[in-house]
């Protein structure tokens, strides 16, 4: 049986989830500085997001989140998102070079976006986080979910070979602008 590049992708990813839950899973709560994160509580992010059901299921890939401070917390969604584009960028890969031509260029603008994460986004967004900047980090959040939804919509009217790769990023990244969001206010 043959089994795909995503589906190692996904595997890989499922993985890495499990070796950070179990390397975390023993640690005791964590407390923020009182005068600072001390409000933040992570059990109000999935009832704010578009899709409480892909919340639930990365907030229960890490049972003992609701323990790590805040720093932890947001990079552990900074890096998920990482490798939702590491899956994106993977599955443009294997679309290009069969693609018929019309979809070529809108897969050339979606690899920009998902190869652009890693490289430059991630980067802004983890700075952000550790600066404190929550605000910024939220701005950034709306940018990058822009870019996916500026993805995914290339393709109307015809249906797009990225809908699902697109949909899981743009969940975790509002994730991380709901995350933002709560520490602000």
């Amino acid at each position: 049986m043959v089994v795909s590049s995503y589906t190692n992708s996904l595997m890989g990813l499922l993985i890495l989830l499990f070796a950070i839950t179990a390397s975390t899973a023993t640690r005791d709560v964590i407390t923020s500085d009182p005068n600072d994160e001390a409000h933040f509580d992570a059990h109000q992010i999935c009832p704010r997001v578009k899709d409480k059901d892909f919340c639930d299921m990365v907030m229960e890939s890490y049972v003992s989140i609701f323990g790590f401070d805040v720093k932890e917390v947001g990079t552990i969604f900074i890096d998920v998102s990482k490798n939702m584009a590491g899956f994106a960028n993977s599955k443009i890969l294997e679309l290009i070079p069969k693609a018929p031509d019309a979809q070529k260029a809108r897969l050339e603008h979606c690899n920009q976006i998902y190869t652009s994460f890693p490289q430059k986004d991630k980067g802004i967004l983890t700075q952000l986080l550790e600066k404190k900047d929550y605000v910024g980090l939220n701005r950034e959040a709306g940018i990058l979910a822009k870019h996916t939804t500026d993805c995914e919509d290339s393709f109307k009217p015809a249906p797009s070979p990225m809908t699902r790769e697109n949909s899981n990023f743009f969940n975790i990244i509002d994730m991380i602008s709901t995350f933002s969001y709560l520490l602000i206010h």
